[in-house]
Parts: C-alpha cells; sequence; structure tokens
C-alpha cells in the first residue's frame, strides 16, 4: 500500500512490497531523493549498496538514509523480496510535534547519515506491529486515520531513534566478498573526480581484474564502471541542487568528466533531461522556496 499525505511531498509508506524492480519507474535500480527513507527488510536476499557503503542484508535489517546519497538494491530474483520503505521530509515533524522532539527524532539521520541496525527478535516483532498499525490506519484514508497514522510514524521514529544509541552496523562487514566490494566503492568513492584504475583496484586486494568485475556486477546487479558513472552523476545533480547558479561546464568538471559533450549525453541519459533543463528546474524550485520564505515571513510580522 502507498500513502501519500496532504501535508507535502514527498512522504510516502509503501508496506510488505514484492513488487519486483523492473517494474518501477526506476530502470536500472540507482536513485536519490531530497527526503530521509526508512527502509526496514522482512524476507529474501538482497545486497544493498548505498553511497560508498555495501550491505548483505539479513531478515529484519533496518537502514536509514539521508537523502541525496545514491542508492541501489540487488535483490535475488528467484526468491520473494519483501520490503516496507518509509519517505519523508523532516520539516512535517514540526507539524505535529515540538521542535525540541522533531530535533531527536531526526537526530539518527543528520549524525548517521546512512546505516544498517540488525535488530533482535523482539525487536522485530515490536517494529513489524508498528508497520502493521500504519498499515491499518493507511488503510482507512478518512477521519482521524492521518493523524493517527502520523503519530505511529513518530513512535516507531522513537524506537529508531533509541536503537541508534545503542547499536549501529556501522558498515559491519559479514564475508570476504563484501570486503572486496567495500574496497571497491572506497577506492571509487575516493578517485571519482579523476581517473579510475582497475589496475590500481586489483593490485590493492591482490585479485585479478576479471574476477572483482564479475563479483562486483554479481553483489550490486550493475558493473564497477555503471557504478562510477552513476556516482558521478549523481554528484552533478547534488552540485546543482545546492547551488544551480554554477554553469554546466563547472558541474562537469567538479563531478569527474573530462569532456562537456560526454557529460550532457550521460546526465541525459540518466537522469532524462539535460543538464541546462535540471539547473533551470532546479533554479525554479530555488526561487520559488524564497518566495515562500518571503511571504511566510510577512505573515508573521
Amino acid at each position: 500500500m502507498s500513502y501519500s499525505s496532504q501535508i507535502g511531498d514527498p512522504f510516502s509508506f509503501t508496506h510488505r512490497s514484492e513488487q519486483p524492480l523492473h517494474d518501477t519507474d526506476d530502470r536500472d535500480g540507482f536513485h536519490s531523493h531530497t527526503c530521509y527513507e526508512v527502509y526496514y527488510f522482512h524476507e529474501g536476499q538482497c545486497t544493498y549498496l548505498i553511497g560508498d557503503r555495501v550491505y548483505v542484508l539479513d531478515p529484519g535489517d533496518l537502514i536509514l538514509m539521508h537523502g541525496m546519497t545514491l542508492h541501489k538494491p540487488n535483490p535475488a530474483s528467484d526468491v520473494p523480496y519483501i520490503r516496507t520503505i518509509i519517505h519523508f521530509e523532516p520539516s512535517m515533524l514540526g507539524q505535529y510535534l515540538q521542535e525540541s522532539m522533531a530535533t531527536q527524532l531526526i537526530q539518527p539521520f543528520e549524525e548517521l547519515r546512512n546505516c544498517r541496525i540488525s535488530l533482535s527478535k523482539l525487536e522485530k516483532q515490536e517494529f513489524e506491529s508498528l508497520l502493521s498499525q500504519m498499515d491499518s490506519l493507511n488503510r482507512l484514508q478518512a477521519g482521524y486515520g492521518m493523524e493517527r497514522f502520523i503519530l505511529r510514524l513518530c513512535d516507531l521514529l522513537y524506537m529508531v531513534a533509541n536503537l541508534c544509541r545503542n547499536k549501529v552496523e556501522e558498515g559491519k562487514l559479514r564475508s570476504d566478498k563484501e570486503k572486496h566490494v567495500q574496497h571497491i566503492l572506497t577506492y571509487i568513492e575516493e578517485h571519482y573526480m579523476h581517473e579510475v584504475e582497475m589496475d590500481e583496484i586489483s593490485q590493492g586486494l591482490h585479485l585479478n581484474k576479471r574476477y572483482l568485475a564479475t563479483l562486483f556486477k554479481d553483489m550490486t546487479g550493475t558493473t564497477i564502471f555503471k557504478y562510477l558513472s552513476d556516482r558521478r552523476i549523481n554528484q552533478a545533480r547534488l552540485l546543482f541542487w545546492l547551488n544551480p547558479e554554477r554553469s554546466v561546464t563547472e558541474v562537469s568538471k567538479q563531478s569527474g568528466f573530462k569532456h562537456l559533450p560526454h557529460f550532457s549525453r550521460i546526465f541525459k541519459q540518466t537522469v532524462g533531461c539535460t543538464p541546462e533543463m535540471y539547473r533551470g528546474r532546479m533554479k525554479e524550485r530555488q526561487t520559488a522556496q524564497y518566495e515562500g520564505d518571503v511571504t511566510s515571513h510577512a505573515r508573521n510580522l
């Protein structure tokens, strides 16, 4: 079930989804967004790529994501892939909670950015019970259903905040394969602005290039150089989002692309529009946000 809130977009709740990834609008599985995400893995086999970290998930794993980080699940195709996903803008909490309480609930996302937490049996039961209650309230879609839904969301975020104080899986790796893929991701994160050399990666791991390429594809569902390209494009999107006054040429260079035509072609293939169009949208968003802030300030005078 998907829940679309009236209090602002994007805000969504999808409970126990089994929808295959190829049925979604996201063609290659890589995506990023400005909102926060709570992802809970119920069942299946899945490797999750988040920024420069790789996680082989177990049922009961909880992932927190701070927006604009490139992420991609790679579930096994021969077993059901069941997950619950919550997207929310942190500002929405301020409409229902005191500022100090809202700040407490988003603190794990701000401080930990992206992390995995493995829940115990009792924690899984409590967390899944909260998700089921949210799903039941979502189905009401009337009366006090939405407000009660938000209260359950706040309750769930309180639980998440408490879990983060006690135990966070800071990139804990569970196998040699994870370690090898993690080494590749770390190398790319440190070098995506420059040339990325497979020889240097393979020498650092004392493994041949063909094995590393196959291992990376098997675990992540994409190739090393496709991931590198997506990482650079996501950096470009982030730069436009933070400062749309930057020129396309400047963003191209700061994202690791040597040639502007190549950047423009890859950007359009990945994002669906040219860098110039995307930059224009970000400028419009910034202007609308500024005008909204001015109007709000005038009302409070």
